[in-house]
């Protein structure tokens, strides 16, 4: 009886932490199927963002079961995977058709902005095709993150390369632009083919728009 109880009753529904909120799924561990309209509460995930299992943390559940769940829910085809340990709700596009994920979307959100949190920052060449301080698009993308696996280390996402970099300082919302701006101070040589009065513009302008207080911007003009 207990046993029984334990399988009909007592899991009726798990809740997958998304983004810091809280999807609700009506499932049942003896694998019956789940409608789409009663297994989601469309209202607490964002379509086209990646989840990543790392960032699941349900109280109770083991990792087993975990993948056990998302399985049914890919099988469902209420989410998508992209690959190990990374799912999506998909988006569609303007004919109704699943859009995949991209590598990118995957990076700025492990590497970038965690969950809503800044944890790192564009870097090296990325950074300076972004600021305009060079004409060049890298291949690879440069990222320093507070979650960098390594001080250096080069990863390959889908068909996509990256190298992440552990930043100097742990990296913030209010420190990222300072961390940017010493970066390209850093770099400036070996990052641009500009000449260097037009780098002064870009870097000033940078400052004045991303580190500087009101009063300050105006002693930079002046």
């Amino acid at each position: 009886m207990i046993t029984y109880l334990l399988l009909n009753g007592t899991l009726n529904f798990l809740k997958l932490c998304l983004i810091g909120q809280y999807v609700l799924l009506n499932s049942d561990v003896d694998g019956n199927n789940m409608n789409k309209s009663d297994a989601i509460d469309k209202e607490n995930y964002i379509p086209g963002e990646p989840i990543f299992t790392g960032d699941i943390d349900i109280p109770g559940m083991t990792e087993e079961n975990l993948r056990y769940h998302l399985k049914k829910l890919t099988d469902s085809e209420i989410i998508c995977r992209f690959e190990p340990g990374v799912y999506y709700f998909p988006k569609t596009d303007i004919f109704g058709e699943w859009m995949s994920l991209s590598p990118d979307t995957v990076a700025v959100h492990k590497y970038i902005m965690r969950r809503g949190k800044r944890v790192g920052y564009y870097s090296g060449y990325t950074l300076a095709n972004r600021m305009g301080l060079s004409t060049q698009v890298p291949f690879t993308q440069e990222i320093s993150s507070n979650f960098a696996p390594a001080l250096v280390r080069k990863m390959t996402i889908k068909n996509r390369q990256y190298i992440i970099r552990r930043p100097v300082v742990e990296v913030t919302e209010e420190n990222a632009p300072v961390l940017q701006f010493l970066d390209c101070l850093k770099d400036i040589e070996k990052c641009t083919e500009l000449e260097p009065e037009k780098c002064g513009k870009i870097l000033t302008e940078f400052a004045r728009e991303n580190l500087c207080s009101v009063e300050d911007r105006t002693r930079v003009r002046s």
